[in-house]
């Protein structure tokens, strides 16, 4: 984790509930479970990010992140668990390539990990040498001999059957539509969504129809040993450069056991930095060669392309939900909450304007 950015999605106790005191207790506590006997120095806050709160911690034996959950009523995911999990088996499996783990409090729901310095990327900067860098990562975590032993949870929203991916998008419109708006920028919101579910209606149907012709039965679970090892929320808006030029993933907090043909449609479709569209095949290709014997997970991956770009407007539009908007407050108590909502809407208005672009014309 890192002192340039934040937004490794999640976060524990309320941001102003956390004392500077409860806050130094947490880290002894956490530098104690890993073994360690440094004297901590100074405990400063990070980069304010998105989803939860992570700190940098200063001691006599160098820096460390320390990650405190975002924790919920409405939100039951084990955060902490998913992400420590994760990072434990792709420090084996891709060492290198994620910040190491070091210990967990789980009742605190917060956690001590390897300090990563590194930049963020920016929008343009992807080409061949980071797709393939991410393909590495993947098919590292996805080789045969070690998948199947992981010990792993679901991904947050796993999919395993075609009909999984479908419901999903179902629901992110259905509770958006349900949210009531209260000011003009929500009410511009509704109306998108409004668009977003006509078009979305469209979209499944043809999704449904083109499985058909190629004869994918949409409720067919997908077999065990076709699911992949996710990291979730794959791509570089989730990475750091390091000065040597080596690249890091972090946030793990949804990673797990899921479809492959889901991770291929994530990739290309998160917002921040955007991949490069040119790269599509050659990636979706590279990340299911260990895949392609018993299920079809390229022609799925096709199928779904756009399901994937009106669940990353869905995305977008989280912070018109009441506990998203909850967990960027927790990670940035002064959040101009309005500027926020104005922000998301336009990303996803224009991904909305490109999907009908593509789509133009299929029936």
């Amino acid at each position: 984790m890192t002192n340039t950015r934040a937004d490794i999605q999640g976060t524990g106790v309320n941001a102003a509930q956390l004392s500077a005191a409860t806050l130094r207790s947490g880290v002894m506590d956490l530098l104690g479970r890993a073994g360690s006997n440094a004297k901590l120095r100074r405990v400063e806050p990070c980069t304010l990010g998105g989803n939860n709160r992570i700190y940098r911690a200063d001691t006599s034996d160098g820096a460390f992140a320390v990650k405190a959950y975002f924790r919920h009523a409405e939100d039951g995911r084990d955060r902490l668990a998913s992400e420590y999990a994760f990072l434990t088996y792709a420090n084996a499996a891709a060492p290198g390539s994620v910040p190491r783990q070091y210990a967990c409090n789980p009742d605190a729901g917060m956690a001590l990990y390897e300090f990563v310095e590194g930049r963020p990327f920016v929008a343009g900067q992807i080409g061949a040498d980071e797709v393939d860098a991410a393909t590495r990562f993947f098919r590292a975590l996805n080789a045969p001999a070690l998948r199947v032993g992981a010990q792993l949870p679901q991904a947050s929203e796993a999919c395993f059957c075609i009909a999984d991916h479908l419901e999903l998008i179902d629901g992110r419109i259905t509770r958006l539509v349900d949210v009531l708006p209260l000011s003009s920028v929500d009410v511009a919101a509704y109306v998108l969504v409004q668009d977003i579910s006509k078009l979305w209606q469209r979209l499944s149907d043809e999704i449904r129809n083109g499985a058909a012709r190629v004869g994918l039965d949409c409720n067919a679970p997908l077999p065990a040993a076709q699911r992949c090892i996710s990291p979730s929320d794959f791509g570089f808006h989730n990475a750091l450069i390091e000065q040597n030029g080596n690249i890091r993933f972090l946030d793990f907090e949804y990673a797990g056991w899921d479809d492959p043909a889901k991770t291929a449609g994530d990739f290309f479709a998160q917002l921040a930095v955007p991949v490069p569209t040119a790269f599509i095949d050659d990636f979706t290709a590279e990340i299911l060669r260990d895949f392609s014997q018993i299920h079809q997970p390229s022609v799925v991956a096709r199928l779904l392309r756009p399901a994937y770009q009106i669940k990353w407007c869905c995305i977008a539009l989280n912070v018109f939900l009441p506990v998203n908007l909850a967990r960027r407050k927790f990670a940035n108590p002064g959040l101009d909450e309005a500027a926020l909502k104005h922000a998301q809407l336009y990303k996803a208005q224009q991904l909305f304007q490109s999907i009908q672009v593509t789509t133009n014309g299929l029936h």
